[in-house]
């Protein structure tokens, strides 16, 4: 026999874990002392393993109970019962986990895209997480083919932990930074050679299906955003530079490189 001192330094189970477990009835000493000692046997310390394991397996204190005071004949079905709705809850858990590492991301991005976030942004990201994709789907499929398809659902995703859309909320927050340069300026030139470059890689090389694209995310006078932070005076803007470095610059650098 253990004296609860003894049960508690053999398991690494308090003292006052044990006491506890006596007063709601979930782990009964095999034998209490006139003095009002504890003592427990090796039956008692294999319930006490069970009990411990049946916890880091996530079942609740009361379900344990149950579970162990049910006769033999019925403990498969109960057992079947509180595995399953472990794992439903498991399941459920790792949803919302999910659902919030994705709307962190978003919203780390759009911190870096544009110094700040509003609460109706947070808002906003929340309905598009739980949107259905079919709306989106049937769109694409409206309008593209499928290997345009396929390329446009691998663009930088704001919501994924991707390299590539913490680059293009930095370089969006430095296009909205230097609207105000003319498209002519060393910096305007600079974010058009990225935007021209990043564009060029992720639409793997597809100019007529990044200029497809651009004229479908482009928001028509009075018409809400399309893409986060794409709204129409980012847009224009970014035609502006871009269309300067196309004729001005890489046509200069060709130009160039006929007459050598």
């Amino acid at each position: 026999m253990y004296s609860i001192g003894q049960l508690s330094r053999k398991t690494h189970i308090s003292i006052r874990t044990l006491r506890y477990y006596d007063e709601i009835g979930l782990l009964k000493p095999a034998e209490v002392a006139e003095s009002g000692y504890r003592y427990y046997s090796n039956e008692e310390i294999k319930v006490l393993r069970h009990i411990t394991a049946l916890k880091e397996l996530g079942f609740t204190l009361s379900s344990i109970k149950e579970l162990l005071s049910v006769e033999k004949g019925s403990q498969d079905s109960r057992w079947k019962s509180y595995l399953d709705f472990e794992l439903a809850t498991i399941a459920e858990e790792k949803k919302r986990l999910n659902e919030m590492e994705m709307l962190l991301h978003t919203t780390r991005h759009a911190f870096e895209m544009k110094g700040h976030v509003e609460s109706e942004d947070i808002f906003m990201f929340i309905r598009a997480l739980r949107s259905s994709s079919d709306t989106s789907d049937k769109f694409l499929a409206q309008h593209f083919t499928e290997r345009e398809i396929e390329i446009i659902k691998g663009l930088p995703d704001l919501s994924a932990n991707d390299p590539r859309s913490m680059e293009w909320a930095q370089l969006i927050r430095q296009v909205k930074e230097h609207m105000h340069e003319p498209p002519s300026s060393p910096i305007s030139q600079h974010l058009a050679a990225q935007i021209v470059a990043v564009s060029m890689e992720w639409f793997q090389q597809d100019e007529a299906l990044i200029d497809k694209y651009w004229s479908m995310i482009r928001p028509e006078e009075g018409e809400e955003t399309k893409v986060y932070g794409m709204d129409a005076d980012v847009m224009a803007y970014i035609d502006r530079i871009v269309d300067w470095h196309l004729q001005y610059v890489q046509e200069g650098n060709g130009n160039d490189g006929k007459n050598g």
